[in-house]
């Protein structure tokens, strides 16, 4: 099987930078061009220290990709509105893209509400959500990828497995960390290291964008309309989050029933791994594509906590392209992982 021709928008950023180092490693992957917004003149190796990487590539302007004749799929890790710039552009090559910002997680109404600008709908139908644990079994080979926030993905994981027991317009509590990168390269103060080192804030309480999209999965997965009440704060640590989930009912929650149905829901999962004991540190998963997740039922019964832990970087954001696009062309879904 021939290697599959790739570019990369966005290699500079925090997610360019772990995608390039992950397919540098993928045994399918052949890297032919690395653009980037700023940085552009010299060679990757140049500028990523520790990259082991068979050729030299020099980061090019994003929209130079036009020129290259045969490429098979392009990553885009450009910020919201770096791809739908250019898109039409890039549609026109064939290659299949794995868009890691929001531009079309949501619906045409939703994102509209949500990131206060507008999508074509039928640009919003060239793109498919996936997050692999829920629904790889419905990826079209033929359309792009809409790969899943770093959020959601770990408030998704922790949910799915109990979708079906929710009930409606259930109100669930989310109080969930992320290391500073899961800002991205921000000239934000809030962000900086002086500002997070040695502090824990929160940030767009109730008005994270990755709420609606957890939301909108439940739905399609379980015809469940839940309301999430999320809370998000920054950790002074680079890498990693943990989302702590809060269900509380009038009626007890059975743990055993619980944990076996996580334990079966992830059975054949490659990635994901559900504690018989004890809850997830983010230590454990830092710098890798695995999610770990831990149950506990409060006292009296009434409240159950769902932990889930990922790494914001890998399984939050590039390990999870490279996973989707493992299943776009009928990959091992763990090869190079």
């Amino acid at each position: 099987m021939k290697k599959i021709k790739i570019g990369i928008f966005g290699v500079t950023g925090y997610t360019g930078i772990e995608l390039l180092k992950i397919l540098s490693n993928h045994p399918m992957a052949d890297i032919i061009f690395v653009g980037a917004n700023s940085n552009i003149g010299p060679y990757v190796d140049e500028i990523i220290p520790n990259l082991k990487i068979s050729k030299r590539l020099k980061i090019r302007k994003n929209s130079e990709i036009l020129k290259i004749k045969k490429i098979d799929l392009i990553f885009s890790c450009l910020p919201g509105g770096g791809l739908i710039s250019m898109y039409n552009k890039v549609k026109r090559m064939g290659a299949k893209i794995i868009d890691l910002s929001g531009d079309f997680r949501l619906g045409k109404r939703s994102h509209a509400q949500w990131y206060k600008s507008r999508r074509n709908a039928s640009t919003l139908k060239d793109f498919q959500y996936i997050l692999p644990e829920i629904n790889k079994d419905k990826i079209n080979r033929k359309k792009n990828i809409s790969n899943p926030g770093c959020y959601a993905t770990s408030i998704l994981l922790g949910l799915i497995p109990i979708a079906n027991n929710l009930k409606d317009l259930e109100d669930i509590i989310v109080d969930t960390k992320s290391g500073i990168s899961g800002a991205g390269k921000s000239g934000n103060l809030e962000h900086s290291f002086s500002e997070s080192y040695d502090n824990l804030s929160t940030y767009n309480v109730g008005n994270h964008r990755h709420a609606p999209e957890v939301e909108q999965l439940i739905f399609k997965e379980s015809g469940k309309k839940i309301n999430l009440i999320m809370v998000p704060h920054l950790l002074p640590i680079k890498r990693g989050i943990m989302s702590n989930i809060y269900i509380s009912r009038k009626t007890p929650f059975n743990h055993k029933q619980i944990l076996k149905s996580f334990k079966d829901y992830y059975l054949d999962s490659n990635f994901v791994k559900v504690l018989e004991t004890g809850l997830p540190k983010i230590n454990d998963v830092q710098n890798t594509n695995m999610c770990q997740i831990g149950i506990k039922v409060m006292p009296q019964n009434r409240i159950l906590l769902i932990s889930s832990v990922i790494d914001n970087l890998t399984k939050g954001a590039s390990g999870q392209a490279v996973q989707n696009m493992n299943l776009l062309f009928n990959l091992e879904e763990n090869l190079g992982l």
